[in-house]
Order: C-alpha cells, then sequence, then structure tokens
C-alpha cells in the first residue's frame, strides 16, 4: 500500500466527517444530545483509525486500525439508515452519504486486501 493510497483513503474519510457534520445541523432539537454526537463520533472514529492505520509502521497494528474504521463505518451506515427511515435526512442527502461511505468501504477494503497477514481460520493470529 503505498502512501498516496492511504493519503487518498483519509482524505475521504475527512470529506464524510464534513458531510456528516454539515447534514447534522439541520437535524431538530431534541436529537442534539444523542442522535447528532452518535453520527458524528462514528465519522470521527473512522477517520481517526484511518489516519492511525496509516501512521503506523507495523503491519498488525495498520490492520487494526483500518479494520476499526471499517467497523466504524460500518456502524455509521447502520445509524445514517435509521435517520432516513425516521425522516430525519431527506432521500437525496441518504444518497449523497450512501455514495461517499460506499467509496471509503472499498478503499479501505483494498487497504486491508494489500496487507495481506491475516489467516482467517485464526482470529488470533497476532
Amino acid at each position: 500500500m503505498t502512501s498516496w493510497n492511504m493519503l487518498q483513503i483519509v482524505r475521504t474519510a475527512a470529506e464524510l466527517v464534513d458531510q456528516v457534520n454539515v447534514l447534522t445541523r439541520n437535524f431538530p432539537p431534541e436529537e442534539e444530545y444523542v442522535t447528532v454526537p452518535l453520527l458524528r463520533d462514528h465519522a470521527l472514529n473512522i477517520l481517526e483509525n484511518s489516519a492511525l492505520g496509516m501512521a503506523r509502521f507495523d503491519v498488525s497494528y495498520r490492520y487494526i486500525y483500518l479494520t476499526r474504521a471499517v467497523m466504524s463505518l460500518n456502524e455509521l451506515q447502520k445509524h445514517l439508515t435509521l435517520c432516513k427511515s425516521f425522516a430525519l435526512m431527506s432521500p437525496e442527502d441518504f444518497n449523497e452519504l450512501v455514495v461517499a461511505s460506499t467509496v471509503l468501504k472499498s478503499q479501505l477494503d483494498i487497504a486491508l486486501k494489500q496487507l495481506e497477514i491475516i489467516d482467517t481460520d485464526d482470529p488470533f493470529q497476532f
């Protein structure tokens, strides 16, 4: 994995954070203390773990941080789906975030596959 590819992952994650922050500004006031921080925290966790995955030189640490980014991204996608079903966001905003998160997910999957250190039969390989 080249540093350019890792930089692209972090850049895409930062753009997703910006999109989530802009979207949650329009949420109703009653969602200010539960839903808004939850979505923003998941987005920031994705960015943080992607950046840490890029910064660590040891392959096992990169794998751990990038896997955490994927898990946070999955949680963010679930919560965005719930927000859409409760009409907290427009379908256009939802589709925009789905596209951004799908692009990031594919980038993270490629980065994890390129590490090639995990034996799927042994989850405690480290």
